[in-house]
């Protein structure tokens, strides 16, 4: 199971990060790292396990979260392919 933030601080961070960046395809790995310090793929799947509990999620409206879980998806897919997995696992 990916590590999520431990913080409600960096819980915060993370959303508001996925929301700014969200009408841009999600932020660049560059952008990712220097705001986490974490590769894009870690950050995706974090957020995809933190937009997974409603519990987390109570200042996003259900669209937003559906529309992040798709950006989700889709980053996490385009990154498997190209470094040449067929799924992404969990």
């Amino acid at each position: 199971m990916p590590s999520t933030p431990h913080t409600p601080h960096e819980r915060d961070r993370m959303l508001a990060f996925a929301v700014q960046w969200m009408p841009y395809g999600g932020g660049d790995a560059e952008d990712i790292m220097v705001a986490f310090g974490i590769p894009s793929e870690t950050y995706f799947r974090r957020l995809r396990h933190l937009l997974a509990d409603p519990g987390q999620t109570v200042d996003l409206d259900a669209r937003t979260v559906e529309a992040l879980l798709r950006l989700c998806r889709g980053r996490l897919e385009h990154s498997a392919a190209s470094v040449g997995h067929p799924q992404v696992g969990q």
